[in-house]
């Protein structure tokens, strides 16, 4: 079976992380997978059995997505759409798939209609025609305008087979932030979380792991770390501050104490997790999935920029069911984080068991059986 699998991130890396690993499951399953990379190029490399098509890059211009830009930071160029239409066409021509997945679009991704709907319509017009679907984390940043939620289904209803959210229903039901989900003419089907099976414990918990994820947002929370530290309950234990993007941490580095350790990137930040006392972190979809899975109690201080509000409905329905202490970024200062990390330290143990994480086989079978027989039930 051949899958296809559009992805875009605009400001990150964290749809392209979720991506992988959903496309990793999927070559699991018996798929060969092509992953069409329209953001930064991955820094982690293909899983087994899939290739990625690196497109021309696209990217959001800042923190409150106020423009499309190139790689260099350039306003989008005719020329670049153009170039990435060949792409996208010479791999449907290539591959002849099976199966056509998309990411967030038409749930998110708007302004990339001009390359997806002409695509699509030469993708159903394939004979055999390919099944369509979309993946898609379990919250959407909210809209004002009732008709733009009207848009999402509608186009959804025409243009896929299926709609795949990552979540837990019984956390995090997608129609909590999607009230047009009614309208929905083609199955919507929860997941569970996609996330890496948990690393083993290596011993007793210690310290604290401050990650600021895959974007360049998190500059303020790694500052406001190393000044909680000394006020903090866990003072005498090892802290590791992890920014995310390569060299934003050099300024941190020189002011950081013994006991502290300043990292880039860490392609081991589950298992750091897992060892630490406490996760400190933005509320982004990856490593909440990856805290719940480790068990490790957490502080969450949701982006929360430019109107996105995803982080924030994500940390207080985490709040709420007990699974983590939540700060707003305009009031987490040093000692308002210090308290945080004290009140997570006292969290009743996380039920793991309790939230579904095998979002990423339970995409592959999924995906399998819409193949296989045309369709998926509507629940």
């Amino acid at each position: 079976m051949r899958l296809l699998f559009w992805v875009q991130s605009l400001l990150g890396s964290g749809h392209l992380r979720r991506a992988l690993r959903i496309a990793g499951a999927c070559a699991r399953a018996g798929f060969t997978v092509e992953l069409l990379n329209g953001g930064a190029p991955s820094p982690w490399p293909a899983p087994p059995g899939v290739r990625i098509r690196q497109l021309p890059v696209l990217r959001a211009a800042d923190a409150a997505f106020s423009a499309l830009v190139d790689e260099e930071g350039r306003p989008a160029a005719e020329a670049l759409w153009r170039a990435r239409a060949a792409i996208l066409e010479t791999a449907l021509e290539e591959t002849r798939p099976d199966l056509v997945l998309l990411e967030m679009f038409p749930f998110g991704r708007r302004a990339f209609r001009r390359e997806l709907e002409p695509w699509l319509a030469r993708a159903r017009a394939l004979e055999p025609r390919p099944r369509i679907a979309v993946s898609v984390r379990e919250v959407l940043v909210h809209k004002d305008d009732p008709d733009r939620w009207r848009e999402m289904a509608e186009r959804a209803s025409r243009l896929v087979d299926a709609v795949l959210v990552h979540g837990d229903p019984a956390l995090l039901p997608f129609e909590a932030s999607f009230p047009a989900a009614e309208r929905l003419t083609v199955p919507l089907l929860h997941t569970g979380y996609v996330v890496d099976p948990p690393p083993p414990s290596g011993g007793p918990r210690r310290g604290v792991v401050v990650s600021a994820g895959g974007g360049v947002v998190g500059a303020r929370l790694l500052e406001t770390a190393l000044a909680a530290r000394p006020l903090s309950p866990l003072s005498a234990e090892p802290w590791t501050l992890v920014a995310g993007v390569r060299g934003q941490g050099d300024r941190l580095r020189r002011q950081a104490p013994s006991g502290v350790t300043v990292l880039d990137h860490d392609p081991a930040l589950p298992a750091r997790i897992a060892a630490a006392r406490v996760s400190v972190s933005q509320a982004g979809y990856n490593t909440v999935a990856e805290t719940l899975a480790c068990g490790t109690p957490m502080v969450l201080v949701p982006f929360a920029e430019g109107g996105e509000d995803e982080q924030s409905r994500r940390a207080r329905r985490l709040a709420e069911a007990g699974l983590a202490v939540v700060l707003d970024g305009r009031e987490a200062d040093a000692g308002a984080l210090a308290r945080a990390i004290g009140e997570a330290m006292r969290l009743p143990p996380a039920a793991r068991a309790a939230v579904a994480l095998d979002g990423a086989p339970r995409t592959a079978a999924l995906l399998r059986r819409l193949v296989e027989e045309g369709r998926l039930p509507c629940a």
